[in-house]
């Protein structure tokens, strides 16, 4: 039976009946009287036993406990939250050709907004050009930096104080897990038995990296015996992982999966679909709100090309309806009427692509 808790005014209510019963010819309705004022004392001290019954209650079940009850539930089955972590990755010093001009370990290293980045190890520059590896001195996904170019401070003589950043980027950063994240990895936990290397596994194995908020797995991908599998990271602007992530993905999945199964780890390539819609009448709010209905189908049903493997059934992916579309569109608030010029027919992923949010062409 569902706890009911009353409101704090039926509560004042219930004790001035209360009173009145058990002191005949006394009155506690007058706000200001003294029984008045027990009243609701007496009211207000039960409706916080009830709110801590309430709170009681909701920490009993796993979707509706507090963060701090959910962290000590999923540390019961082996599952840590997700701290925040900093990017690293490589990056590529140039200079002078000649000499071996030297940049110190912590040398500080910074982006155009100001974030900073320090040097792991010495580097020399032979030749004109070296490699170092560096990591951002703060936490968070926003420390994440697919590309472009860092600026050396204090640069040595010899030395460009411009640092190119490498091929796969500076990747790993990670904004602290969150309860709905942390909750989905333990119900996965308590609905999907470890079996010493199902697919279930390779995508507990994947999810447990910071930043990674779906995987899939792809059996046999390379051949028999061979695992594949790809992930995204939705909590960036851009949700294709990095070189740097799939490094960091690999690195995890291969301290937990058995020795004999080759595995593959693998960013999705993005097919960005692009919309083009007419709305009548049109305002900037509706156009908004399309935009952020369109951004999350696409984030929530979209997934990658090919056969993966969901609960040990396989799965062909990649599909988008077209009549999943014109839904989103339609339930999107300040919508009327519309016409969808693009696209014109479901759309399907082609292996290893997934469909990303393209934006939209108003017309």
């Amino acid at each position: 039976m569902p706890l009911t808790v009353p409101d704090l005014p039926t509560l004042s209510q219930s004790a001035a009946t209360a009173i009145a019963t058990r002191l005949p010819g006394a009155d506690a309705t007058p706000p200001r009287s003294v029984l008045g004022v027990l009243a609701k004392v007496w009211s207000g001290g039960i409706d916080g036993l009830y709110g801590a019954i309430q709170q009681a209650a909701d920490n009993l079940i796993y979707d509706t406990a507090d963060i701090d009850t959910l962290v000590r539930y999923a540390g019961f089955w082996g599952i840590v939250r997700q701290p925040p972590k900093s990017a690293g990755g490589q990056v590529i010093f140039s200079g002078s050709s000649t000499g071996s001009p030297q940049v110190d370990e912590g040398a500080v290293l910074t982006r155009a907004d100001g974030l900073q980045f320090t040097l792991g190890a010495q580097v020399t520059l032979e030749g004109g050009t070296a490699a170092g590896t560096v990591t951002c001195t703060s936490a968070g996904s926003i420390t994440n930096t697919p590309s472009g170019t860092l600026t050396l401070q204090s640069a040595p003589a010899g030395v460009s104080s411009t640092v190119t950043i490498g091929p796969d980027g500076l990747g790993g950063g990670a904004d602290l897990e969150s309860p709905d994240s942390l909750l989905a990895q333990l119900l996965q936990r308590l609905r999907e038995t470890p079996q010493g290397g199902s697919d279930a596994d390779y995508r507990r194995w994947a999810l447990a990296v910071p930043g990674v908020t779906r995987a899939w797995v792809f059996p046999g991908w390379q051949g028999t015996g061979t695992v594949g599998l790809t992930f995204m990271m939705d909590g960036r602007p851009n949700p294709v992982p990095l070189g740097a992530d799939v490094a960091a993905v690999q690195a995890a999945i291969a301290a937990a999966r058995p020795v004999a199964a080759p595995l593959f780890v693998f960013a999705p390539t993005a097919a960005p679909l692009a919309f083009t819609i007419h709305l009548n009448p049109s305002s900037a709010a509706a156009q908004a709100a399309v935009e952020a209905a369109l951004a999350s189908l696409i984030a929530n049903q979209c997934t990658p090309g090919g056969t993966y493997v969901v609960g040990g059934v396989p799965t062909s992916g990649g599909l988008l309806y077209l009549s999943h579309i014109r839904s989103a569109i339609a339930n999107a608030g300040g919508v009327d009427d519309f016409t969808l010029d693009s696209p014109t027919a479901n759309i399907q992923a082609a292996p290893g692509q997934i469909t990303t949010y393209g934006g939209v062409t108003w017309v």
